[in-house]
């Protein structure tokens, strides 16, 4: 019977967390002596020759795969190139009453408004600045995006949400109450160091890019600057011209862990 696809390419993810260092059965407790002396020579041996299982990690060098496996969860590496990178962020709104607005016209059917206000961070608000165009689009349904304009930006003496006060103007009345996802893109700048945003892996011990180093691939920390839907920002930790994994990063990452965690250099516990 053919093994459907999907199973194959799962399995194969999963061996890379299910890498044992010998495929015989443990010794019998008279024999633990010559055994674990057969199993530490068996286990050189084999860090010589490769990972025979798909994958393998060692700290120093990292995580070493067979073509087989590479070409199974469909590893795919890059060269850091610069590029410029205009930076993007989504931001939540909502629309106000605007000022002209009388109060007996609030009712749900009849108030509309063409203000939205929200929140930035100081580093959003270095870059978006009043008369920027943007792209707006409802939270709840997926209606077609429209457009608007910033109003203002105001730095806020006693921030809640956010450093900064923002306002935009939205190119129609909208429901008072109706909430938006602004879409807000800079200017294309000067070429600067960059990846793919599927090479970036954020983890709760920082962020990371996988480098080529030799017949690996190690993890390596990396700061970033700005960032888009397809592009960030490399500004310490890699150079153009480094070879770097661009998927699936998520599957390296796993594969430590399974060594990490166990403080051992084979997940077979030895």
């Amino acid at each position: 019977m053919k093994t459907l696809p999907h199973l194959r390419t799962l399995a194969a993810i999963l061996s890379l967390t299910l890498i044992s260092c010998t495929d015989e059965p443990h010794a019998t407790a008279h024999n633990d002596h010559d055994s674990q002396e057969e199993h530490d020579h068996d286990h050189e041996s084999e860090t010589e020759q490769g990972p025979e299982n798909g994958a393998q990690f060692k700290a120093g060098q990292g995580v070493t795969l067979t073509d087989e496996m590479k070409a199974a969860i469909g590893l795919k590496t890059a060269e850091v190139t610069d590029a410029p990178v205009p930076a993007m962020c989504v931001v939540s709104l909502q629309i106000e009453p605007s000022q002209d607005l009388q109060p007996a016209a609030l009712t749900p059917d009849a108030a509309t408004s063409t203000q939205a206000t929200g929140w930035l961070t100081a580093e959003q608000a270095a870059w978006i600045k009043p008369g920027q165009q943007v792209t707006l689009r409802a939270e709840s349904d997926d209606a077609k995006p429209s457009t608007g304009a910033i109003s203002r930006v105001e730095q806020t003496a006693h921030a809640t949400l956010g450093d900064f006060a923002l306002t935009i103007t939205t190119a129609a009345p909208l429901p008072v109450g109706t909430r938006l996802l602004m879409t807000c893109r800079a200017a294309p700048g000067e070429a600067v160091t960059a990846i793919p945003r599927s090479a970036l892996l954020k983890t709760a011990e920082g962020t990371f890019a996988y480098t080529l180093n030799g017949p690996s691939y190690l993890r390596i920390p990396v700061k970033t600057g700005a960032m888009n839907e397809d592009l960030v920002e490399i500004t310490d930790g890699l150079y153009a011209g480094d070879e770097i994994v661009t998927t699936p990063v998520m599957q390296l990452w796993l594969s430590e862990l399974q060594v990490l965690r166990g403080g051992k250099s084979c997940t077979c516990g030895h």
